[in-house]
């Protein structure tokens, strides 16, 4: 017991080293990108970013107002680095919580416990799932996009810093949803209240991608949950969290879109998915290739209530994606696409628990011993049901799990280019 005990005490040093050595090839990362001036090698949003603030003095994020902090650090710079490489390290932890507020939320609904091997090693395995997380990308096939990101979508971007900064915060904002989504039919503590509408007026003012996709979700859940009739006021203290974010979007829309600033934006339907991408439609399902095999071999699923949330948060962003562009200078960069990302990687977490289930259930069913007397019919039949699902769930989490594998590679392959000074543009 005590070699098992220390075997699983190793696994955690080696997946915490791991995302230890992830944080420092970031901060490699960003340290080479904010020296870009121009051209492919180690091309990045975050020299534009900067310069915004220290030039041009323009504030429409508040990691301008932290850039302008560092910057003028004796190495602002690095210093801009490190801070970007904190919250990549802290997107992997937060993703971590985020995999057992879900799986928690999912268990009680579904009645069940989703249990994994032994609690350290269960630990370990959310350790491991969280940065794995944060490298998957769309499975990339020649001919359908214009590169590996450009003409396809994901969650896990190294190239725009105000998204960066946001994904760990936006992480924090849907467990401290989810958390009082939970006690809906209970009474919430205003601490509470005060905490989300405080944590989501933070991430919007980092960047209002999430607040766009975030606040139509919850809108729906709160119609859906007076219809059954959970008490109006209750619903109504809930919904003005989003109130102080609301204000924080009007003030960054007039600096974005204001009229002295000739950019806007439209309604164009498939418009930004063309732009890099000749089938743009399956361009976007290989983006998702394992979250809709999951999502098909699942489809019972949606009737739990944060299975509904995550593909809501799906389809909103894509919609979101789908319908919008904007008008100007900024008509080619994509902009409506950074709320879909994060909404995707809500919608991978969702879809990796749901493939931990079923390799449970399947190790089960291999290992299970079998039910009854050695002569009894009823036996016998029990061990041929047995085994024909233990092959159907062979042959789900062999093909789901061939996919994922392929997401990390391209997600892996993708990163480690970027290390190579690759631009994010990446055409092959």
């Amino acid at each position: 017991m005590n070699n098992k005990r220390q075997n699983l005490n190793v696994e955690a040093i080696l997946v915490h080293l791991a995302i230890i050595f992830y944080g420092l090839s970031a901060c490699y990362l960003y340290y080479r990108q904010t020296l870009w001036t121009g051209g492919a090698v180690f091309e990045s949003d975050l020299p534009v970013h900067i310069r915004m603030v220290i030039v041009d003095g323009w504030y429409y994020s508040l990691t301008a107002l932290v850039y302008k902090l560092l910057y003028f650090l004796p190495d602002g710079n690095l210093a801009i680095a490190i801070f970007l490489a904190g919250c990549t390290m802290a997107s992997v932890y937060v993703t971590t919580v985020l995999l057992q507020v879900l799986r928690g939320f999912f268990a009680n609904e579904a009645k069940e416990e989703l249990q994994l091997f032994m609690n350290v090693r269960r630990q370990n395995l959310y350790l491991f799932g969280g940065l794995a997380l944060n490298f998957v990308m769309p499975c990339y096939v020649t001919g359908f996009s214009d590169g590996r990101y450009i003409g396809m979508q994901s969650a896990s971007i190294w190239h725009n810093s105000t998204y960066i900064v946001m994904k760990p915060l936006a992480i924090i904002c849907v467990i401290l949803y989810l958390n009082l989504l939970s006690k809906i039919q209970e009474h919430f503590q205003a601490k509470e209240l005060l905490t989300f509408a405080g944590m989501l007026a933070l991430t919007t003012a980092v960047k209002p991608s999430f607040l766009t996709v975030f606040a139509p979700v919850m809108l729906i859940f709160l119609i859906v949950d007076l219809v059954k009739r959970v008490p109006f006021r209750r619903l109504f203290a809930f919904g003005c969290c989003v109130l102080p974010s609301l204000v924080v979007i009007l003030i960054q829309n007039a600096i974005l879109f204001g009229g002295s600033t000739g950019e806007g934006w439209m309604i164009a339907p498939g418009a930004v998915l063309r732009q890099h991408s000749g089938y743009p439609a399956v361009a976007a399902a290989l983006s998702v290739f394992f979250p809709l095999l999951v999502a098909l071999f699942h489809w019972k699923d949606t009737r739990y209530r944060v299975v509904q949330f995550v593909y809501l948060m799906g389809i909103v962003g894509f919609a979101e994606l789908f319908l919008f562009s904007e008008t100007g200078k900024r008509a080619q960069d994509g902009n409506f696409m950074w709320g879909y990302s994060f909404a995707l990687l809500l919608v991978f977490t969702m879809a990796l628990l749901t493939w931990w289930k079923s390799l449970k259930q399947l190790i089960g069913l291999v290992v299970g011993k079998p039910v009854g007397g050695r002569d009894s019919s009823e036996a016998k039949a029990k061990v041929s049901g047995q085994s024909i699902q233990a092959w159907t769930l062979a042959g789900e989490v062999i093909v789901t799990t061939i996919v994922l594998g392929y997401h990390l590679y391209c997600g892996v392959l993708f990163y480690g280019r970027l290390l190579q000074g690759v631009s994010y543009y990446m055409w092959t």
